[in-house]
């Protein structure tokens, strides 16, 4: 791989994958019968589709790696070559497909052209039976991968992290590990703000990543009386008030109760709250989180990494 497409990890859902520098998450999706999915995207178009599924019971991985083989039929049955792709980790089989399609010109001056790309599938099939992981990479006559080189490059990296207290999380510029058992339920990444939502039984943690260049001491706020105001203003999380106390640190007092009270926190039974900053200088960015707990010895289940002192063991 060139130097400008030196590989990266993007890690999901407790898999890590390799991929080059220049590529994205681009779209996340948790199916029926416990699909995910996943997209990852260059500046152009998607690169890189991928499947997984982690067996709940026994079963036969033959044939969910005979349905994914139907499936890719209907994108390859046209390919005018094909061949498998060796030297790859035990568990991966791969197979390049090259086509040549007809379309009109490009140049506007009438005709037709000759347009020419690559597909390339690849199935992992875990001798536990832990997981089967399905990948389809895409390439074009203007992409610089080499597809065999980076197929390799992508099986070689990938990491199933099923046996880890804490999976990492690595997209864009965030990079973090949370407990295995907290779950992610949704997200909002927008331009500034990346916010991933988590729930652990019936707990929930949000997680927030801000690029500090243009979000907040701008009118001269401290960082915790904008934070405040930021999550304040957040909607999920509206039984409490936080505000910057005298000595410069954050704390909460909860709002007037409505007459029947807060129904999402009466139900789950969760009446504590927590919220924790701290700054990444080196990527410029502020990190915050807000974990809706019930008992407090649930703190101790995070990482060393988003509190600051020692998980237990």
């Amino acid at each position: 791989m060139g130097k400008e497409l030196q590989p990266r990890r993007i890690s999901w859902d407790g898999l890590s994958f390799a991929i080059p520098g220049n590529w994205e998450l681009a779209l996340y999706k948790f199916l029926r019968r416990g699909v995910a999915r996943i997209e990852i995207e260059d500046e152009y178009a998607v690169r890189m589709e991928a499947e997984w599924v982690r067996p709940r019971r026994d079963l036969q991985m033959d044939s969910i790696l005979a349905r994914y083989e139907r499936a890719s039929k209907k994108l390859t049955s046209r390919a005018d070559h094909r061949e498998s792709i060796h030297d790859l980790p035990g568990g991966w089989f791969a197979t390049r497909y090259r086509f040549a399609e007809t379309m009109p010109n490009r140049s506007g001056k009438g005709g037709i052209e000759i347009v020419k790309h690559e597909l390339v599938t690849a199935f992992f099939v875990c001798p536990e039976s832990s997981i089967f992981c399905f990948l389809l990479l895409h390439f074009m006559p203007q992409d610089k991968e080499d597809p065999v080189e980076l197929t390799r490059v992508v099986t070689r990296g990938f990491k199933h992290h099923r046996t880890e207290s804490f999976v990492p999380w690595q997209l864009f510029d965030i990079t973090f590990e949370m407990p295995r058992d907290f779950v992610l339920e949704n997200t909002s990444f927008d331009v500034g703000s990346k916010l991933m939502i988590f729930r652990w039984k019936l707990r929930r943690f949000y997680l927030w990543h801000f690029s500090c260049a243009d979000m907040f001491l701008k009118e001269g706020d401290s960082v915790p009386k904008w934070l405040a105001g930021h999550i304040n203003g957040f909607a999920k999380i509206k039984p409490v008030v936080f505000y910057e106390d005298g000595e410069g640190r954050l704390a909460c007092k909860r709002r007037r109760r409505y007459p029947l009270g807060y129904r999402d926190e009466i139900a789950r039974w969760c009446f504590k709250y927590h919220l924790h900053w701290r700054r990444d200088l080196e990527k410029n960015q502020l990190i915050a989180w807000v974990f809706n707990y019930r008992h407090p010895d649930d703190i101790g289940m995070l990482p060393e990494s988003l509190t600051g002192k020692p998980s237990r063991p």
